[in-house]
């Protein structure tokens, strides 16, 4: 079991392309197999949900505020809430410069993932960059707590121009996607440690994992089925969104590492702050889903495993490279 919870995570960024190459293709011949399929899409949903909300540390948030959190969630505020928007705003319109037939439910997607908050997985890809692991996780934390407002609103004033935004189907998608998960994965999180403490916890943590795994790969493999016969009217538009997005992401930690040097940030600090610019597919899919339907999934992923995660893969190797340039250079003085 462990070996195939390792596969299935470290060789993500292919699996999830096989599984959609294997999904739109399918779909093309199938669909109404996949039609009859749309209900499980958020039985997937939730087994994506359910683990980072059994693990997410509330409390962590508001405890010990050092000078360097202060700084860092002041920072990660005005960018979340203020710059992040403007960049989603400015990203929607160039889409639709270089893709002005691209369909607008696709484009919600696009604009949801873009205003998520941070992955769960972030705080692992800062620890292995080198950079504050408590940091990024309180920063995941944080952004979560304020996407309940920044997404619904923000797209709202977004995508009201391109599509019609039904405001209460997203408040209401957040409510069944995020906030039922998350009140049932906390209230799991206190009953098991209450019954036998932070071992038994982490003994949950592989399977529930392995649930979300396979959720994540069947919704991406229902999710293109549907849109199967779309895609392979339009197959430049996954092309040219993935370029798009891959290049929008590589702004956004830009402006983070330029940032995190600008206010005086070791390069530890800079680190959380950069990997602190992710996006959360799962919660932006599941409103994506909810509000707009399977097709604005297929913007999501655009904006997940084939953009932001293969950056944050990438930014591993620069940052320990850089990092280990500043060990020899300090050595040699």
């Amino acid at each position: 079991m462990k070996k195939v919870i390792w596969f299935l995570k470290e060789k993500m960024i292919y699996l999830v392309f096989v599984v959609m190459l294997i999904g739109a293709g399918l779909g093309i011949h199938f669909r109404p197999v996949f039609m009859s399929l749309k209900w499980t899409l958020p039985v997937a949903l939730f087994c994506m949900l359910f683990q980072p909300m059994v693990f997410l540390k509330l409390k962590q948030a508001f405890e010990k505020w050092t000078p360097e959190k202060k700084k860092y969630i002041l920072i990660l505020f005005i960018y979340y809430v203020g710059l992040s928007p403007i960049l989603t705003y400015l990203l929607m319109k160039f889409w639709l410069l270089v893709l002005p037939s691209v369909d607008p439910k696709l484009l919600a997607g696009v604009v949801l993932i873009s205003l998520a908050p941070l992955p769960s997985s972030a705080p692992a890809f800062t620890n292995l960059a080198g950079g504050k692991f408590q940091l990024t996780l309180i920063g995941v934390v944080w952004t979560f707590i304020l996407s309940l407002f920044v997404m619904p609103v923000y797209a709202k004033l977004i995508l009201h121009t391109v599509i019609e935004v039904p405001i209460m189907v997203l408040i209401k998608a957040l409510v069944i996607y995020i906030i039922i998960p998350l009140i049932v994965g906390q209230l799991t999180r206190y009953l098991v440690l209450s019954s036998g403490g932070e071992e038994k916890l982490m003994k949950l943590k592989e399977p529930l994992m392995g649930l979300a795994l396979l959720g994540m790969y069947w919704m991406v493999f229902e999710v293109f089925g549907l849109n199967g016969l779309k895609i392979l009217h339009n197959p430049f538009v996954i092309v040219y969104g993935a370029l798009i997005m891959n290049a929008y992401f590589l702004i956004r930690m830009g402006i983070a590492y330029i940032t995190g040097r600008a206010v005086g940030f070791d390069i530890e600090h800079t680190i959380s702050l950069v990997y602190s610019t992710g996006s959360n597919m799962t919660l932006s899919t599941a409103m994506a889903i909810g509000a707009f339907g399977a097709l604005a999934a297929v913007g999501t992923a655009l904006g997940g495993p084939f953009s932001d995660m293969i950056l944050m893969i990438i930014f591993v190797r620069i940052f320990q490279g850089l990092k280990t340039k500043q060990k020899e250079v300090a050595e040699n003085v």
